[in-house]
């Protein structure tokens, strides 16, 4: 009888769970152009509510997976319950070294206005910031039809775009406009090398 030797190479799997279509095409579409290694399935992205992330993040923890969480803080900033439950969630996982909480306020749409703009300013919501977005991308829209198409991200995170949109995102942690995407990205950049 052959003893197989332990593969000393493993690595852990990443999954990413989020709020929505925009995040599940933005990041499968990333992770295709970028050579990223980590799991992503629709099933992770439907709308969801901070208790059904919180529920899936359990879920995976269950696996022994690491875990990157991707969702907008926008109903958190209206809405005193929803904060009340972000707070929490950041309180549990903010020690957890197999949890990455990467929310945006107001909105995803935030991080993508980064890869153009050098800004942090308020935006009033989620809509005010995709509205600036679509300078940049005048045919952004969240719809199914225009996000599966990889062009909108590969054309916005080109030539040094996504770089500088890391850059620009630590630049401007704890600000009232942010994203912790840029911690997400980095994170990937290390697990690839």
């Amino acid at each position: 009888m052959r003893i197989q030797k332990p593969n000393r190479n493993t690595r852990q799997v990443i999954h990413l769970v989020g709020e929505g279509l925009t995040e599940l095409y933005y990041f499968s579409h990333l992770k295709k152009l970028n050579g990223y290694r980590y799991s992503i399935s629709p099933r992770l992205f439907e709308n969801n509510g901070i208790d059904k992330i919180e529920k899936k993040i359990k879920e995976l923890l269950k696996e022994d997976v690491f875990v990157i969480c991707v969702f907008d803080a926008d109903v958190s900033k209206r809405n005193a319950s929803e904060n009340k439950k972000l707070e929490a969630l950041r309180k549990r996982y903010i020690n957890n070294k197999n949890v990455l909480l990467c929310d945006s306020l107001q909105s995803i749409e935030y991080w993508f206005l980064l890869h153009y703009e050098d800004t942090c300013r308020h935006f009033r919501d989620a809509y005010a910031t995709e509205q600036m977005l679509k300078h940049y991308i005048p045919s952004f829209d969240k719809n199914r039809r225009f996000l599966e198409k990889e062009k909108w991200v590969s054309d916005m995170s080109g030539n040094g775009k996504l770089e500088r949109a890391c850059g620009l995102a630590e630049k401007y942690e704890g600000k009232e406009s942010y994203s912790h995407i840029y911690l997400a990205i980095q994170l990937l950049n290390k697990s690839d090398k």
